[in-house]
């Protein structure tokens, strides 16, 4: 279970605190209704917001974070059973 979060600001701050082994984060950008949705998941909390323009600034601000932080790029997911088939 992932516990959403309000506030982009609540993702970094959990991201600092934890020691450097444990900051093992991954995001995904996913295009949908005319825009982008941004999802960022570190341990148990994340955090999805919906953005219209891609060049929006926090949009770029959590980007740029993510990959900061070594966060995980998420193309996309699929059934552990169905992986190889």
């Amino acid at each position: 279970m992932v516990s959403i979060v309000e506030k982009w600001e609540s993702i970094e701050e959990h991201t600092r605190q934890l020691e450097s082994h444990a900051k093992i984060g991954s995001y995904q950008l996913k295009k949908i209704r005319g825009g982008v949705e941004v999802r960022v998941r570190i341990g148990q909390f994340g955090y999805v917001k919906w953005f219209k323009d891609p060049d929006d600034s926090e949009l770029i601000q959590i980007e740029a974070f993510c990959n900061v932080e070594g966060f995980y790029k998420i193309q996309g997911s699929k059934s552990a059973e169905f992986f190889y088939a």
